[in-house]
């Protein structure tokens, strides 16, 4: 887990190394007041389209092995190709939750459960081919050229003792495909939050200029504490690095994303755990992204975008097929969802796809 550092509030603008340079990008000042900017998101993007409750069947829920929350795809999305209506914008306002364990500490190279809340461009669908080299060829796979900013909730692994004795920590990150842990204050990777903290985030790529969609800004209030950022511009990494197909990240903006995710879990093992802590029930507030048009999409499926829930189970198994349901989501309104656990028992690491009886419904 990366070192909480303390807040460090700065008005110097800085740019990060990726595949070439830009100018740094003066700052423009902003109010501490996280009601102020949703105030004025909500003047400068409108919710135009009244709320109907959507039946199931208009709603595609899909298993994922390491995350949870809504989807949104852009009008006409289609993999590896940039479609006419291009989100620009997201953001999301929650709670940091309070964790507990959820695995057992036999498992000496993981020492922690964890569960991160994120808001996104392009988590879900392919925006660019990566390359790897086997045998002295190269050979392709769909990735995307992600940018995320939310929380980490960790909590060490459980090795006895009453729960009440696990004591989250939590930091506030920032990352952009092939750049992790993007400075959040100048020389910090990380900014520390505690859990209780009402947050507001917004993030946003540019649409314009010589590095259009390849830079990005980012807004953050505390508002529990009165701590915020003023607006930080940063530019993308370099993906496919070392290899001859080097380039930028470059936003397709195809889709938008709300995500708790499992945040040590690697679904390329199964005999591997997924610690994915009890972080309990967190709504999330403000759920919406905009295109470079300033045309609004929420949860209602508004203007011909369309929309997943992803429920996290053990490997990604449908609940059809007996799987184990570890999280889930559920769209509350225009601009709400709620990310839930399911319910738990302390497990030993590999085995919770195990667990009888399964988990069927999460707290909500």
């Amino acid at each position: 887990m990366l070192e909480r550092l303390a807040f460090v509030a700065i008005a110097s603008v800085f740019v990060l190394p990726g595949c070439g340079g830009s100018a740094p990008v003066a700052p423009v000042p902003v109010a501490p007041d996280a009601a102020l900017l949703r105030a004025e998101g909500a003047a400068r993007y409108p919710l135009d389209v009244e709320f109907v409750p959507q039946s199931a069947d208009s709603l595609r829920r899909v298993y994922q092995p390491d995350w949870a929350g809504p989807v949104l795809f852009a009008p006409g999305e289609r993999p590896l190709r940039i479609p006419e209506h291009r989100f620009h914008t997201v953001e999301g306002e929650w709670i940091v939750p309070k964790a507990l364990p959820t695995i057992n500490c036999s498992n000496k190279y993981e020492q922690e459960d964890g569960s991160s809340l994120w808001i996104a461009i392009d988590g879900w669908s392919a925006t660019f081919e990566a390359h790897y080299k086997k045998h002295g060829q190269w050979y392709a796979y769909p990735s995307t050229d992600i940018l995320q900013a939310g929380t980490e909730s960790d909590v060490p692994c459980y090795h006895g003792g009453p729960l009440s004795n696990y004591h989250t920590s939590a930091y506030f990150w920032i990352e952009w495909s092939g750049v992790r842990n993007i400075a959040v204050t100048k020389h910090h990777r990380n900014l520390a939050v505690r859990a209780g903290d009402k947050i507001y985030v917004r993030i946003a790529a540019q649409t314009s200029g010589p590095r259009a969609w390849r830079e990005a800004t980012l807004w953050f209030v505390n508002e529990t504490t009165g701590h915020y950022l003023p607006p930080r511009t940063f530019n993308s990494g370099c993906i496919d690095c070392g290899t001859p197909f080097q380039r930028p990240a470059t936003l397709y903006g195809n889709t938008a994303e709300w995500i708790v995710e499992a945040t040590f879990y690697s679904a390329d093992r199964s005999s591997l755990s997924n610690p994915l802590d009890d972080f309990g029930i967190v709504k999330m507030d403000n759920v919406f992204t905009t295109d470079q048009n300033g045309v609004t999409y929420d949860l209602t499926n508004a203007h011909g975008a369309r929309r997943n829930v992803d429920w996290m189970t053990w490997n990604g198994v449908p609940l059809s097929a007996h799987g184990t349901l570890m999280a889930c989501s559920y769209i509350d309104g225009p601009r709400q969802a709620t990310f839930a656990r399911a319910p738990y028992v302390i497990a030993t690491p590999g085995r919770q796809g195990e667990l009888e009886p399964k988990p069927k419904h999460c707290r909500h």
